[in-house]
């Protein structure tokens, strides 16, 4: 019965961040009713629980029942008032048609193998997600980081970062994490009145499922329905991502909000329509801000990429004289404006309380040369091993056939990003400290898997251009 407070504990977060979706749409509808629901939720969550992590900060409330509380009311009201006051004096546009691809007719054969893998599919997230929702957590990051500084806010109604005063199994350095995952279990802990830890494990699985959500529709917006499922069950069918899940690890959390602003970024750079572009932009700028308070990769691998990238899109839009100087100017104040107010107080109060932004260990000084054996370990994990089965390589065989193609569309956004990033990751491991984590096979698959819903987008999309060439 106390999982039944996990639906309680989500409807305000999801419908504040619903109303914040439209309120940016403004009169120009740009989301599919799906992907607003899915990415409200992702995104109401992550920014009600930065606005109480700054509101503890500024000592304004406790972290208690009607601390979380007051910050999801009062920032659902405003919006609600600000939606209806936008739409009385700037009713959207009628007969806004979102340019969905039909759906092409399916042979029975194929029909029957996808209901088949889909059955497949439900069953495998169910019997993972019961276990998860009524196993006690045993995983080391799960135990001794996001569970355990859930209870510790729960229980002193405070974030203090001497967490080890506390507990002998805590490290101060955990403190450097974002607290966002911890703080999503705590404010559960309140609501219901106790900690819980399978009631705390299971908005992990809600995660997973939006993430879900966000892969159908993206591939859905290029293609048929059909297409769209299949994309989901060959993401499930990886056995990392299905593991990763489907447990109270943080790192499809990440890897949902980094796919929703590349996924954005990319939409920005096929769309024709002005308006709808600016709409997009603005969208973009909030979830990349709110990316930053997921985890502490997000800020010094994924925001890089992502800000280069975006600056890029920005030259050839105005080269090619579809944006002008103003409009610009416009959506580069978007993203510096969210990002000065979301990303910028948390790097104040990291500088301000000396906490790292690597994860658990300082990004400085790692630098140590070249490390042996690295090179094998990460070649091994990506091709030679069973957490992404044929994936990567399939999807690196595309790349090649299909180069030109990519450098000429919009699928160079998902591609550059893709190969960016996993570069970046790929000289880290080789070239500092950090080699210990690949040797280990602790970092680098973690890493790629933030990566792996981009991969599975950018691998069906670039199937449909191979079936269209034949």
């Amino acid at each position: 019965m106390i999982l039944l407070w996990l639906p309680v504990g989500m409807l305000l977060p999801t419908l504040a961040g619903w109303l914040a979706l439209r309120m940016l749409e403004g009169r120009t509808t740009v989301l599919l009713s799906l992907e607003r629901w899915a990415l409200g939720f992702l995104l109401g969550l992550t920014g009600t629980m930065e606005l109480t992590f700054f509101a503890r900060w500024a000592d304004i409330i406790t972290l208690d029942r009607w601390g979380f509380l007051s910050v999801q009311i009062a920032l659902t009201i405003f919006l609600a008032i600000a939606c209806l006051l936008r739409r009385h004096f700037f009713p959207p546009h009628p007969n806004l048609n979102l340019n969905l691809k039909p759906s092409s007719y399916t042979p029975f054969v194929l029909k029957i193998a996808l209901i088949v893998a889909l059955i497949w599919t439900v069953v495998k997230i169910v019997m993972g997600g019961f276990i998860l929702v009524t196993t006690p957590p045993f995983f080391d990051d799960t135990v001794k980081n996001w569970n355990l500084r859930g209870k510790v806010f729960y229980l002193t109604g405070d974030m203090p970062l001497n967490l080890n005063q506390l507990t002998p199994e805590a490290t101060d350095s955990l403190s450097s994490y974002p607290p966002t995952v911890s703080l999503v279990k705590t404010s559960l802990a309140t609501l219901a009145g106790q900690w819980d830890e399978n009631l705390a494990n299971s908005i992990h699985l809600l995660w997973f499922l939006a993430l879900l959500a966000l892969l159908y529709a993206a591939v859905r917006r290029q293609s048929s329905a059909a297409w769209g499922l299949w994309g989901v069950v060959l993401f499930v069918s990886l056995p990392l991502v299905l593991f990763h899940g489907v447990n109270a690890y943080a790192d499809i959390f990440l890897a949902a909000h980094l796919f929703a602003a590349v996924h954005l970024l990319f939409l920005a750079a096929r769309e024709e329509d002005a308006a709808r572009r600016m709409t997009i932009f603005r969208l973009f700028a909030l979830t990349t801000a709110l990316l930053t308070f997921t985890k502490n990769e997000a800020i010094v691998l994924h925001l890089t990429v992502l800000l280069a990238l975006f600056a890029g899109l920005l030259f050839l839009q105005f080269r090619r004289h579809r944006m002008t100087l103003k409009t610009c100017a416009t959506t580069i104040g978007w993203l510096g404006g969210f990002l000065l107010v979301l990303l910028l107080p948390w790097l104040v109060y990291k500088w301000e309380n000396a906490l790292t932004f690597g994860n658990a260990k300082s990004i400085s000084g790692v630098f140590a040369g070249w490390q042996p054996y690295v090179l094998e370990t990460l070649w091994t994990n990506t091709f030679f091993e069973g957490n992404w089965h044929l994936l990567f390589p399939l999807l690196f065989v595309l790349i090649l056939f299909l180069w030109k193609r990519i450098l000429r569309s919009p699928l160079l956004i998902l591609a550059g990003f893709l190969l960016v990033s996993l570069a970046l990751q790929i000289g880290l491991f080789l070239f500092t400290s950090l080699s210990a984590e690949a040797l280990m096979q602790t970092g680098f698959a973690r890493g790629v898997l933030q990566l792996t819903p981009i991969a599975v987008l950018l691998t069906v999309l670039l199937i449909q251009e191979m079936i269209r060439r034949e």
